[in-house]
């Protein structure tokens, strides 16, 4: 166990690790430390050949939104051995809420957190969402405490009309739709829907 701690010194604030290691060792899940994906920022499975459950979480995550998407994951990994109790458990639906708020409560402390952050956690915890780029408010409070070389521009950082790299591929933003934006692939001249908090590279004209 005393390795796992050392390892997660460098994903995690050091007050959070011993409470998330004995969860880990109590349920028998697996945490694999995951190369960044840009289509979610962890997961929770169950192999088919008797393995343990295993939760991966993106690497590059600060501590703090390690944290959350751990936690998260945890969450995940409860209501499915719970499932059996209800007749129908969604995703995320009021189980999985429940549960989550109810694992990250102990952890929403300044030993953790910094002061600034917490109220914006609250909030979001009083009816969590099935992913944090789905809140505002708590991805750019998240966002601050990137390293430097971390922080890049959002497509919601950009103005109608500029043009910006996504997976490598060149688009243009056209209009914002609440909290996604409609944008032209200028490769092939489709419109695509894209979330405000995707990370983007832009492009000078």
């Amino acid at each position: 166990m005393n390795k796992d701690k050392e390892v997660l010194l460098n994903y995690l604030p050091e007050a959070a690790i011993h409470p998330l290691v004995e969860w880990l060792h109590k349920n028998k899940v697996q945490l694999r430390i995951s190369q960044a994906r840009s289509t979610k920022l962890g997961d929770f499975r169950v192999e088919n050949n008797g393995d343990y459950p295993r939760i991966s979480v993106n690497y590059n995550l600060n501590k703090y939104a390690f944290l959350i998407t751990l936690v998260h994951e945890m969450a995940h990994a409860e209501v499915f051995r719970m499932k059996s109790r209800f007749k129908r458990v969604q995703p995320h639906g009021k189980e999985w809420q429940s549960t989550f708020s109810r694992l990250m409560s102990p952890f929403l402390n300044e030993d953790i957190f910094p002061e600034t952050l917490l109220p914006v956690l609250r909030n979001y915890f009083q009816k969590p969402k099935a992913s944090s780029f789905s809140d505002s408010k708590l991805m750019r409070a998240l966002k601050e405490y990137n390293q430097e070389t971390e922080k890049k521009p959002q497509l919601l950082d950009l103005n109608q009309g500029d043009r910006f790299l996504l997976r490598n591929i060149p688009f243009q933003a056209e209009k914002k739709l609440r909290t996604r934006y409609r944008c032209r692939n200028l490769q092939n001249n489709r419109l695509y829907i894209i979330h405000g908090l995707a990370e983007v590279e832009k492009l000078h004209k």
